[in-house]
Formats: structure tokens, sequence, C-alpha cells
């Protein structure tokens, strides 16, 4: 009698936590259990295709706002195909409203509400008996021929010890994906936007399996893992025991923290600074500014205190910082979210996303939408459209805005350059604002552009605005070449001196250049070494515009020396070689 677990991930990259936990709890047990991960880019009626092909006598899904529609579909079509078909839904989605939602989708069987591992194991024992007795089960929602019932909620797991790892042990095929994992469930905090404000308390998985389980996923070389605990450092301690573990035991892979920046205290930024680049990724949720915003959704955070310890980890660690703002929010308008964004991305973190708010089923801020007035997609992901703080025009604006924040900011391609415009512009949002009107004027926002384009775009978006280009071209030209080795340069950069590719090959000829600028290329011909280097000149010095923005360069013929990588590092080149390009 097989049965199968599966979902639509958002990613092919992503992992199923919740499936993996219930097959690696269940399967021992009953090994007729199969468990296949699909995403939602792929074509459903493939998937579902595939699904049927497997001839399963029963199927669960889980669901979420990304997935939702699909799975409804693809249940839809497989009752169509194979009327006996047992089907069983899971997962946040469906939680809040099982009920209706099996009322309107004759295809589904059973909802299992809450934690799966002991429902759903509890539901395969009686999947398997001749007369099963679906009361019994708590967390499960069921048809009769009288009608739908829905059973008493079984209590979350009070003792996490019983769940197994939930990763097979060979991992070979999970290298290069995003690995989701937990330490703890639940949440302290009440946010009122977050489905994990219904929870309540916090529960540990034992600190010795945690630790194994890390252990396991270094030596796996695994590349990511993505800690989903709510609030992974509310319990300072414990978060501390696990930086010190991963310090103590590098490996190749990226660990990704969601922490509460203004809870650090001094022994964690000591620790943090210990973190070699790449090994940590921290989000930070900051969603507003405003007090009276962050009053009414319920978010305890001290912004204070949170801006001076993420300055002090952009500063002083090689943590990646990673800021989340949400627009949308009750009490901010236009006006507040500017300032809100200006605050934080003055913390120059490495990332800053806008999210736009999404009233999920069962969140506080649900029951708030008459209140607030709150106009939203009734298709997942239930993302606002408007409220009577902002308007439908302004969320629009915004949008373009956020476009522009990942394809310049976020992309890391423009630091110096943007840097630079930050200082000749009131604010940030000013910034940005400004060019959104720009792009959309030009219609740039209906099709999709070619990474080397950006750096013209912006050029020319600043030569809008009558100011002489000589620093910003300079500016954009260093941006452009610490990303990437180009030979043909675009024509606004006035190109590479033709005198520097000669000077590159006598450069070269005097082995203490290669000592000391290029020693892990030393055994490479000359022309070999020109391949992984370039020499390109400035009209000032590009590296103390990165010190101090705000101020004129002053004009002197700089050349600079670029060394490709998998880290791309530069040097100032002291020279007599002059170009009259630039």
């Amino acid at each position: 009698m097989k049965i199968l677990l599966t979902t639509l991930n958002a990613k092919y990259v992503h992992t199923a936590l919740g499936l993996w936990y219930i097959y690696q709890y269940c399967h021992p047990e009953y090994p007729e259990l199969m468990f296949k991960e699909y995403n939602i880019n792929q074509e459903l009626s493939w998937v579902c295709g595939e699904l049927y092909l497997e001839k399963p006598k029963a199927i669960a899904f889980s669901c979420n706002i990304w997935n939702i529609e699909a799975t409804l579909t693809i249940c839809r079509w497989l009752k169509q195909v194979e009327p006996e078909i047992t089907v069983v839904l899971g997962g946040p989605e469906v939680w809040s409203e099982p009920v209706a939602i099996m009322e309107q989708n004759p295809a589904v069987d059973f909802i299992i509400v809450g934690e799966g591992e002991l429902t759903f194991k509890e539901w395969l024992d009686h999947f398997h008996r001749t007369n099963p007795d679906w009361k019994r089960v708590k967390g499960l929602v069921f048809r009769t021929t009288d009608g739908i019932v829905q059973n008493e909620l079984r209590p979350d797991i009070s003792d996490l010890s019983i769940l197994p790892r939930p990763y097979p042990e060979e991992l070979s095929d999970f290298r290069q994906k995003l690995l989701y994992y937990e330490t703890t469930r639940g949440c302290p905090y009440q946010c009122q936007y977050c489905l994990s404000a219904n929870e309540k308390g916090v529960r540990y998985f034992p600190l010795e399996q945690v630790k194994n389980d890390l252990l396991h996923f270094i030596n796996s070389k695994i590349a990511q893992v993505k800690f989903v605990d709510r609030s992974f450092n509310c319990n300072p301690k414990w978060a501390k025991e696990i930086w010190r573990f991963l310090l103590e035991h590098p490996g190749e892979t990226n660990f990704h923290f969601e922490v509460v920046a203004d809870l650090l205290d001094e022994e964690s930024i000591a620790i943090l600074q210990q973190a070699p680049p790449g090994a940590f990724q921290f989000e930070i949720g900051v969603q507003s500014t405003n007090p009276e915003t962050i009053r009414l959704i319920q978010r305890k955070m001290d912004f204070s205190k949170l801006a001076a310890n993420v300055t002090k980890l952009v500063q002083t660690t090689n943590v990646f910082i990673h800021l989340d703002l949400i627009a949308g929010l009750p009490a901010e308008d236009y006006a507040s979210f500017k300032r809100s964004f200006n605050e934080t991305i003055q913390l120059r973190p490495h990332r800053l996303q806008l999210g736009f708010l999404k009233l999920l089923k069962g969140s506080g801020l649900r029951n708030k939408i008459s209140e607030y007035r709150y106009e939203f997609t009734q298709e997942s992901p239930y993302e606002i459209l408007s409220n009577q703080w902002i308007s439908y025009q302004e969320i629009l604006k915004l949008k373009t805005i956020e476009d522009l924040l990942e394809k310049y900011y976020n992309s890391g391609r423009f630091k110096l350059s943007l840097e630079y415009l930050f200082s000749q512009f009131e604010s940030a949002f000013d910034l940005f604002e400004q060019f959104a009107d720009w792009w959309k004027a030009r219609q740039y926002d209906q099709f999709s552009h070619k990474s080397k384009d950006l750096y013209g775009y912006l050029l020319q978006f600043y030569e809008s605005l009558g100011k002489d280009s000589l620093v910003f071209r300079n500016l954009l030209k260093y941006d452009l070449l610490t990303q990437e080795r180009m030979v043909e340069l675009p024509e606004w950069t006035g190109g590479i001196a033709s005198e520097l590719k000669n000077f590159g090959y006598e450069f070269w000829k005097d082995p203490t250049n290669i000592e000391k600028y290029i020693p892990e290329l030393s055994g490479l011909s000359i022309r070999d070494i020109q391949r992984r280097v370039l020499f390109a000149d400035f009209a000032f010095d590009p590296i103390q515009v990165k010190l101090q923005p705000w101020l004129e360069p002053e004009q002197d013929r700089t050349v600079i020396l670029f060394v490709y990588g998998k880290n791309i590092r530069n040097y100032r080149i002291e020279t007599t070689v002059k170009s009259g390009r630039m």
C-alpha cells in the first residue's frame, strides 16, 4: 500500500523540512511511505502525471502560500483520473480554515492541523485498519456521510527529542541545495503579521542532537543551512553555544540565522567577530521604525539598540547582514515608510529587503482588515493593495523602488557609485524615488536587462539631473571592473588606454611585482597572467572616494590593477603611464 508525501517547493534548491521530519519519523514503521519533492516552476500537468504514475493509495501534500492554488489543482486532477486515491493536506496554509477548504474542494479527504509528525503517524495507523476510527485522531479534519468533522487539536510536541534527524544519512544530493533546519520550535513574540504569534513559548531540541546534526551537515559539505528558528537568539546563551560550536568546526557551509539584533550583547559580538568570511549571515527584521506601527503590530524592538548592534556587525565582523522592511503595516503612510527606509538603509546592511505585507490566514492583522480598511489579493499570497494609510498608487511606486533596490543596492555591484549618489541627494529614499520616476517614464520596468546595461542606465539618470558626470563615470567604471573582467568596456567608460596593455607585459617581467601582487599566479606565463588581471586608468583615485564619498576627489590620474578570481581584489599602481581618455 504505497503512500506518498509530496509538496511543491518555491524553488528547486529548497527542501521541505516539515515533510522530511514526518518521513523520517514514520518511515521505520511504515516502509511503504515514499517522499518526492517538486517545485512550482515545473509544469503542473507533468507533476500531476508523475504523481499518478507512482500509483499511490494515498497522497499527502504540504501546503503553503506559494503552492496552495497549484496543489488544489493537482488534487482535483488526480481525483478525476483516480477517484479512489485518498488526498491529505497539511501545512500552515490549511490550518486556519480547514473545514472551509474541504467544503470548497471535494477532492480533499483529510486535513491535518498543526505539527504533523504524531498526527500523520496516527493517521497512517488508522488508514491501515479495516475500520478506522478517525474521531480518535487529534488534529485531524475528515469527511463523513453527515458532513465534515474537525477533531480536537493535538498539543504541540513537548519533548522534541522523540524526533529523529530530519534528513537522510547520505546527503550528497543535498550539497548544492538550501537545507532548512531548526533547533527550536515556537516564538516568544506576538508580531501580528506572523503566524508564529499563535504559538506559546519556545521548545528546544536536545543540544547534543543539534550539534551532531550540524557536524553532519558540515562534514557532508552542504552549501547552505538556513535555520528556521523564528528568533534564533531569543535565548542568548543557546545562540552563543551554537555559534561557538560552528566556529570550532569550520567547513564550507554557510549558516543563515534569523536573529533579534537588539538582544545581541558584547559577548555575542565578540564571538561573531571570529567568524570567517562566508560562514554566517543574519536576517534581521526591522519592519518599521514608526513607534505607533510597532505598537499596533505588537512587536518588541529597541531600534536604537538594533541600529548600534547592526553597525557593529557591519563594521567589525564578516557576518553578511540582511535587514527587512515591510510596506503596508498599520499607521505607516508613505512619508512614514520613507523615514523607516532611510533610517534602515543608513545602517548600510549588505542587503535591504523591501517586502509587502501579506495578510496571512490566521494572523492577527487578518482579523483587522475591516478596522484598517485593508484591500488585498484574495488569492495567495494575500498581498496588500492598499489600506487607510497608504494608497494603491503609492504601493505601486514602492514596487518600482523595490525593483531598483534589488538591481542596484542588493546586487552589490554599485557600492562606490551608490555611496557617491547618496551624498548627492537629501536622502537615500529620495534617490530611489527620483530614479524610479525616471525608470518608469522610460518604461524600463517592462522588460529584463543585462547586468552591464544597468551601469549605463544609472549614468543616464545621473546626467538627466544636469550634473557633470566625470566623477560618476569613473566610479561606475570602477564598480564595473570590481565585478568582472572586461577587455571591451562600454563606450561611456572611455575604455582602457592602449598604453596599459603594453605596460602590463613589462610590469610582470619584474618578479617582485608578481610576488607583491599575485603570488598565487607565479607559475604562469605572462600571457596567462594577463588573462587573469586588468590594468585600468581613472581620472582620480577611486579608493579615496570610497573613504570620503561626500568630497569631490582631487584630479589625479590613477592606474588600478584588478586581480580576478574567487575574490576580486585591486591595487593602486604607481606608474608614469598617462592617458588622456578619462
